[in-house]
C-alpha cells in the first residue's frame, strides 16, 4: 500500500527466529491459518519506523531468547528456532512467567509480536474488531458537543498564516 511505512526486511536467520517465536507466543490460529509470514511482515513494518538503536536492541533480544533456549535442559542444547512445538512452548512459557532481565525482554518482545498478529486484517475480521463505526460515532458526538470550541481554536491557531480561512487569497505574483 502507498500509505504504509517502508518495511525493514529481516535477514533469513532472524525471520526464522521471529517466526518460531510468533508460532509459540501467538494464538494457535497463527499456524493453522499460515499467518506466520504475515506476522513477520507486520513486525517488519514496525521495524521500518523504529530508530536504528532500538531496532538493533529488539533484534538482539530475539537472538538472546533464541540462544538462551540452549540452557533449558529439555532443549538439549538446541536454539528456540530448532525446538519441537511442545519444548518450545514449555521453554517460552517458563521464560514468560519468570523474572529477570531475559524474562523481561521476552515479555516485551511477545507484546510486539502479538500486537503484529492482532493487526492483521483477517484477525480483525475473525474477532469482530470494527473500529470505524465507533470512531465515527465518537467523532460526531464530540463535534456536536465541542464543534464551536474546536473551530474557534483552529481559527486562533491559524490566524495570520497561509492556512487562515479568513485570509484573502493571494493574487498572482504575490507571496
Amino acid at each position: 500500500m502507498a500509505d504504509e511505512p517502508p518495511a525493514w526486511p529481516l535477514p533469513a536467520r532472524l525471520r526464522m527466529i521471529i517466526g518460531r517465536f510468533a508460532q509459540v507466543a501467538c494464538p494457535p490460529q497463527v499456524r493453522a491459518a499460515g499467518r506466520t509470514d504475515q506476522v513477520i511482515g507486520e513486525f517488519e513494518l514496525l521495524l521500518g519506523v523504529t530508530q536504528p538503536g532500538p531496532r538493533r536492541l529488539l533484534l538482539l533480544g530475539f537472538q538472546v531468547v533464541d540462544q538462551r533456549a540452549r540452557l533449558y535442559p529439555p532443549a538439549r542444547g538446541r536454539r528456540l528456532a530448532r525446538l519441537s512445538d511442545q519444548v518450545a512452548a514449555d521453554y517460552l512459557g517458563g521464560l514468560l512467567t519468570g523474572s529477570g532481565a531475559v524474562a523481561g525482554v521476552a515479555k516485551r518482545l511477545k507484546g510486539l509480536i502479538v500486537m503484529s498478529y492482532y493487526d492483521l486484517p483477517e484477525v480483525h475480521a475473525e474477532i469482530g474488531y470494527q473500529p470505524a463505526p465507533y470512531i465515527a460515532a465518537v467523532s460526531k458526538r464530540r463535534l456536536d458537543s465541542y464543534g464551536d470550541q474546536i473551530r474557534a481554536g483552529e481559527r486562533a491557531v491559524l490566524a495570520g498564516t497561509p492556512l487562515d480561512p479568513d485570509r484573502p487569497a493571494a493574487q498572482p505574483g504575490e507571496q
